[in-house]
């Protein structure tokens, strides 16, 4: 929606970027007690005085607290990724010529997001922002998310299969006077969301607000999304968030020990509803699979060479 793209810092550059490439991994992670009381352990002895702490790559929680409704807004925005190229979607917006240098434009640079319409959930807030704002149709990506949302109600539910679950929640204060003088401000709280587009989206004109129309959407790598948003910005640890999960689910299903997995629980690849992203783990198995096969001819060939020289 119209203003969503200011409840957040952005980055603000020039009309000199351009795209880059960049790649990144991250280790995988599996949601069992052992992890869980590990991480328990872990955390009381690094953090036995602050009752805020959180993990590592959150900040500090807040103390308990109590909203009504005229002082709270909730929103959803969402990372898009292209699972075959890895590659990002930004948003950007004309703010006018740069001071220091009139001949070039500024820019900022952020992802999409906004508000949630009465009586709509926050799945389908970040689809509808995702499409009104980029002009792209996105899907959900599931990913292998560390999360506490209960299991549902169905047989064959697995804490260790891929969710659409949101990644993260940012907490933002906007000013109040918007609305006039009862307008005391308040807390807005968006829920961020991973969607994936497939190798040839499909621009659709005519999605945006009257506000936004002088949005541009572009598609550039990890690297140079990070830059555009600022190297330490709130969006760039979500999209940074984001993409290693991505990593982390891709080489993960496609690796052996996941293939086992899901045989015994009577499941395959094609039957997790991957979408576009189903491609680019199967390339991660076929790897996997060649450098298994790698390895295990090397040895193969080290012991007969072994037993060749015992025998000499």
């Amino acid at each position: 929606m119209g203003t969503s793209r200011s409840t957040l810092p952005v980055h603000i550059t020039s009309n000199d970027d351009h795209p880059a490439t960049a790649t990144s991994s991250q280790t995988p992670y599996m949601n069992t007690d052992a992890n869980a009381n590990r991480t328990s352990r872990v955390f009381r002895a690094l953090h036995p005085i602050n009752p805020f702490a959180m993990s590592p790559e959150s900040d500090d929680g807040v103390p308990d607290r109590l909203w009504f409704s005229q002082d709270f807004m909730l929103g959803a925005g969402m990372v898009i990724i292209q699972p075959t190229t890895g590659k990002v979607v930004l948003l950007r917006e004309p703010v006018g010529p740069d001071p220091k240098n009139p001949t070039k434009t500024l820019y900022y640079w952020f992802l999409p997001k906004g508000r949630k319409d009465r009586g709509e959930s926050l799945e389908q807030a970040a689809l509808r922002e995702a499409y009104e704002e980029s002009g792209l149709r996105v899907t959900f990506l599931p990913l292998l998310i560390p999360n506490h949302a209960p299991l549902p109600p169905k047989p064959d539910a697995d804490y260790n299969l891929p969710c659409t679950e949101p990644i993260c929640i940012n907490l933002h204060k906007w000013a109040g006077g918007r609305r006039g003088s009862h307008d005391y401000g308040g807390e807005y709280l968006t829920h961020w969301y991973v969607g994936q587009i497939p190798d040839n989206p499909c621009f659709e004109p005519g999605t945006r607000m009257e506000d936004e129309v002088n949005y541009e959407t572009y598609l550039v790598s990890f690297d140079m999304a990070l830059r555009l948003l600022g190297w330490n910005s709130t969006l760039s640890r979500i999209v940074r968030k984001a993409y290693a999960l991505w990593e982390d689910t891709r080489d993960s299903l496609g690796g052996h020990e996941w293939q086992e997995y899901l045989a015994q629980i009577g499941k395959d690849l094609a039957s997790l509803d991957l979408g576009p992203a189903l491609e680019p783990i199967l390339a991660s198995k076929e790897r996997q699979a060649r450098a298994r096969a790698s390895v295990a001819s090397s040895s193969s060939s080290r012991r007969r060479n072994s037993a060749k020289a015992a025998q000499q």
